[in-house]
């Protein structure tokens, strides 16, 4: 007799998910939390977010901006000086450079002036990068979490409605008799049909049908074509013990004493079928089958069973019997698992592929990109691997934070339970144009908006470019200035590339809002200032005016 139960693979659930995420710089996460969750999408969340950002930072980028304007203006004040300055020391800018120095002091011109506030800004955009990075793994495995809740919501449901019993744990298994009656095989296993047995004890004639071990490869490779495969190792191993007993019973007195006293036989029961093949007289051997390997030089040792069950009728019997009621248990072990696979696994794996569209990182102001935590790459994943899932959960989120920190990132989200969850999604694993994870846009955009913002920034400090040195526009800081006007959006591009679409977000929206910032600063900056030297202008001329009176 076998229970059929122990014989199927049970259904686990997953509780409430797969644990925790350790987060770096957990204050700025839990903001970005709340934006997103105030605004109803992510992407005008991490907007919102950007915009917060850049109003708690809008003081220092004023003083910023205001100073760069306010020398802008009074270099070009300085003109006239400074190009005399130039061509009267063209071959020395070591002197240059003091009389120039000189010149700025006279007339309030600091270069240092906006420098700390860009460098707080500066420190401001890497925390922010090691923020998003750590709230980017906090939401994929939130994500995860919700789908293995919905998974288990779904197992929940089938219990409550009969379809599967409560075993230990987290695990659980199919009710037999319904999955059975749903497959429509309930008249094929007779026996099996009352709620009162839990065992199998049908024979052979009950699945030995074409049409059932067509479906069903798993059983019908327990047969032949003449009936029972007698080199099945599982069908042998029920009748091993008597097989045992049939052998050593054709043993003399005086042989099975031998054997026993050399340790080849012990209670009834063959210790080596080599030893007791090479220790039995010739009649014996033949039950016993020799065989050599391919390589020549080792042998094994088999039992005939054909034989042995042809001689004994009541071993053939009881054979016949455990063999049946074995195969028919792996019959009903099939259809129950093909049950369990149409009706309460694909129930699960349905509510696991809504919790993720329900919940993933998408945005209706950004369309294209599947998921904002990852990057805007038709060559990146949506659905991260198991092993990309791991990694990521794994690296540090920080300089400091050091990997200890993330070591349980990953938690109970094994790759058994990864594969089941996203069963159903494995289009989300698919990467190529159309495929991945979007078109490049937002990495284009993260250099497009950054080049306009160096530009309009270079624009403001021109003059300073072709006065700071002797040598003017031909010189090493014009040069430089040159050289960062490209490179700041090709860096821009590469942060956009490594890191998320969330990320490029903001950086794009964070360029944008700087360039505005700063077109309206060199306005009022500019307005204020052209007042400033009216007045003066005035107040000399009035001074010239009344002197001459006098």
């Amino acid at each position: 007799m076998f229970n059929v139960l122990a014989s199927i693979t049970g259904i686990t659930s997953f509780g409430d998910g797969f644990g925790a995420v350790s987060l770096s710089y957990e204050w700025i996460c839990k903001i970005i939390s709340w934006l997103v969750s105030f605004a109803g999408d992510v992407g005008f969340g991490i907007i919102l977010f950007t915009l917060a950002l850049k109003l708690i930072t809008l003081p220092l980028d004023i003083v910023s901006r205001t100073s760069m304007k306010k020398n802008s203006l009074k270099m070009e004040m300085m003109r006239e000086d400074l190009e005399k300055l130039q061509k009267q020391y063209a071959n020395n800018q070591q002197l240059y450079q003091q009389k120039m120095m000189a010149l700025y002091k006279k007339n309030g011109y600091s270069a240092f002036s906006s420098c700390l506030p860009t460098i707080v800004t500066l420190i401001f955009f890497f925390i922010v990068i090691a923020a998003f990075n750590s709230y980017s793994k906090y939401t994929d495995k939130e994500v995860f979490n919700k789908m293995g809740a919905a998974y288990t919501q779904s197992i929940e449901k089938s219990e409550k409605e009969g379809l599967l019993i409560k075993g230990e744990g987290n695990e659980y298994f199919p009710e037999i008799n319904n999955a059975l009656k749903q497959k429509g095989y309930e008249a094929l296993f007779p026996e099996y049909s009352s709620e009162k047995n839990t065992d199998l004890s049908v024979y052979r004639s009950f699945v030995k049908n074409d049409g059932f071990l067509k479906k069903y490869e798993k059983v019908a490779s327990y047969f032949d074509e003449s009936g029972y495969d007698a080199d099945n190792a599982d069908l042998n191993g029920l009748i091993n013990v008597d097989v045992d007993k049939f052998l050593i019973g054709k043993l003399s007195a005086t042989e099975k004493t031998s054997m026993e006293s050399q340790g080849i036989v012990k209670n009834d029961t063959i210790v080596s079928l080599e030893d007791f093949y090479k220790a039995a007289n010739d009649a014996l051997k033949s039950y016993i089958t020799e065989e050599t390997t391919e390589e020549g030089d080792i042998k094994t040792y088999r039992v005939n069973y054909e034989k042995v069950l042809k001689e004994d009728s009541s071993l053939n019997e009881k054979f016949q019997k455990e063999a049946g009621a074995f195969v028919a248990q792996q019959a009903v072990s099939a259809v129950v698992e093909d049950y369990m696979n149409e009706t309460v696994k694909n129930s699960a794996r349905i509510a696991a592929k809504d919790s993720y569209y329900e919940n993933r990182s998408d945005s209706v102001l950004f369309p294209w990109v599947k998921n904002l935590w990852v990057t805007d790459n038709p060559y990146s994943r949506a659905l991260p691997t198991y092993k990309d899932f791991t990694n990521s959960m794994r690296a540090t989120g920080c300089g400091s934070c050091g990997e200890d920190k993330n070591a349980d990132n990953v938690g109970t989200l094994t790759e058994d339970a990864y594969n089941e969850i996203t069963y159903l999604l494995s289009s989300e694993k698919e990467t190529g144009f159309g495929k991945g994870n979007g078109y490049f846009v937002l990495i284009a955009l993260s250099i497009l908006t950054m080049l306009g913002s160096t530009l309009i920034m270079n624009k403001t400090q021109k003059t300073q470019m072709q006065l700071s040195t002797v040598d003017g526009e031909n010189g090493q800081a014009a040069a430089t200035q040159k050289m960062m006007t490209w490179m700041m959006p090709i860096m821009f591009g590469v942060f956009a590339f490594m890191y998320s679409a969330a990320f490029s977000i903001y950086m794009v929206t964070s360029s944008i809002l700087s360039t505005g910032f700063t077109l309206l600063i060199n306005f009022f900056v500019e307005k204020s200032f052209k007042k400033k030297m009216e007045a003066l202008a005035a107040e000399k001329a009035a001074k010239q005016k009344y002197g001459k009176k006098r």
